[in-house]
């Protein structure tokens, strides 16, 4: 009984002295959010050294590996449509994530909960400046293609597809024939990137990135194949195609910003899409 009481006192001392040298800007308040950009970029960076290795941080992407085994893991933040702070199997403190183009949430481990909700905050705030980052380059890029597509129809003979951009589009109608579906979008993406006013290269991409949820990116090259051809056979298809990404866009982040609304702290669940961002969304 003397030994028992003698470990468990000596663990108690240990953990004490261990959270003294803890810096407390690394314990969170439930209800703190980040001033900035930048400092939530600090939060992220302070929270997960000890397990975790930062790669880059952007407006659009958090990359980060494991110290030890030196894995890659990657976040995109815009696709994330709630944030969870609980604990994981073994019940270390965690943060979950779920992307709207997978399937099953993502989780990362942390040494303390303090620190596991300082970073969830840090990702809240990160995950709607980039929602809204979106928005505002995807709309700006539509305005600028209006331009460029009037002037495609007006043009008399059409222009000619390059050879760089054909052998992207070789590329992606190869990977698809595969079922490479990743490939054929990286393809289809560098051939409408090298020829902007590719019809067919806007329509493939855009349904491959709808198959895939990635709803963003489907609407955009959908409503670019519609400037192009305004007067297709399947432009009620194309529109009506629109309308369900927008439906479901809005039903993901809705669902997530009304379940945080609705259970609050209780469930963990943070509210990671500002109200800017929920009413405009798919709306470019």
């Amino acid at each position: 009984m003397r030994r028992v009481s003698s470990l468990v006192r000596n663990a108690t001392i240990g953990f004490f002295a261990l959270s003294l040298l803890l810096p407390v800007s690394l314990f969170a308040k439930k209800d703190e959010t980040p001033a900035d950009r930048a400092e939530a970029e600090k939060w992220i960076g302070d929270t997960t050294k000890t397990f975790y290795k930062i790669d880059q941080l952007n407006s659009q992407y958090l990359l980060y590996s494991n110290r030890n085994k030196q894995v890659h893991f990657g976040i995109a933040l815009a696709r994330v449509t709630s944030i969870q702070v609980g604990r994981d199997d073994n019940r270390y403190p965690a943060v979950k994530w779920q992307d709207i183009t997978r399937d099953k949430p993502e989780s990362m481990m942390f040494i303390t909960m303090g620190r596991a909700e300082k970073f969830a905050a840090a990702l809240e705030f990160l995950v709607s400046a980039a929602r809204e980052d979106v928005q505002t380059q995807q709309q700006a890029a539509f305005q600028q293609f209006q331009a460029q597509a009037k002037a495609w129809r007006e043009a008399s003979p059409k222009p000619v597809m390059p050879e760089s951009a054909r052998e992207h589009q070789v590329l992606a109608e190869y990977a698809f024939k595969q079922r490479e579906t990743d490939k054929a979008i990286r393809e289809y993406q560098a051939a409408v990137t090298e020829f902007p006013t590719w019809p067919e290269g806007h329509f493939n991409l855009a349904t491959l990135a709808g198959e895939q949820r990635d709803y963003d990116t489907a609407i955009l090259h959908m409503k670019e194949y519609l400037e192009l051809v305004p007067d297709s056979p399947d432009v009620q298809a194309a529109k009506d195609s629109i309308i369900i990404w927008k439906d479901r866009l809005n039903a993901a982040f809705g669902a997530a910003a009304n379940a945080a609304d609705g259970q609050g702290q209780k469930s963990g669940v943070l509210h990671n899409v500002s109200q800017k961002s929920k009413k405009e969304t798919g709306n470019f």
